[in-house]
């Protein structure tokens, strides 16, 4: 066998490698910190729902964070004696944006659109996120992670959602 033939038989078997690594392997996240002490069960405690604060998430492929005038909306001025609210008044007082960490994220062979499931299937956010509404602290690593081709497909086929391979995989 040549050498040229060798190298694109080597060159192949890495591409098949890497392919076959890149859809089996585990999507594991370390966790990262996050810039304030952020509590949802709070935010709950206040009758915000999920979307008052994420509304891309009814809208867009992205859930996306609360724009600063969201949080504008309750903590232009300090509220409480928490030091994290106090924060996010210093963020809004000087037009900043809270540097929030994304930890929820899925592969890169995947498409994932939150308004398709969250408007149209009329998911809960808590079925993928779990229940975000007692949470004391941020969020500091992936609440998706479980969610593998298998545990979507499942979903699929329990909502009557299409299941073929086009409709995640663009």
């Amino acid at each position: 066998m040549s050498a040229a033939r060798i190298a694109v038989l080597v060159i192949l078997l890495a591409g098949v490698a890497a392919a076959v690594w890149f859809v089996v392997a585990p999507r594991t996240s370390q966790a990262v910190e996050q810039p304030l002490a952020f509590s949802h069960k709070k935010h709950q405690e206040q009758d915000l729902a999920c979307l008052d604060c994420h509304a891309g998430a009814e809208k867009d492929q992205y859930a996306t964070l609360p724009s600063m005038r969201a949080c504008a909306l309750c903590h232009k001025e300090v509220k409480g004696e928490s030091p994290a609210a106090a924060e996010v008044t210093r963020y809004i007082e000087e037009g900043l944006v809270i540097p929030w960490q994304q930890v929820n994220r899925v592969v890169g062979h995947v498409y994932f659109s939150h308004k398709a499931h969250v408007r149209y299937g009329e998911m809960a956010c808590a079925e993928c996120h779990g229940e975000m509404a007692t949470l004391e602290t941020p969020v500091t690593s992936s609440q998706v992670e479980h969610l593998d081709m298998e545990a979507c497909m499942d979903c699929h086929q329990a909502r009557g959602a299409a299941n073929d391979c086009l409709t995640c995989h663009r």
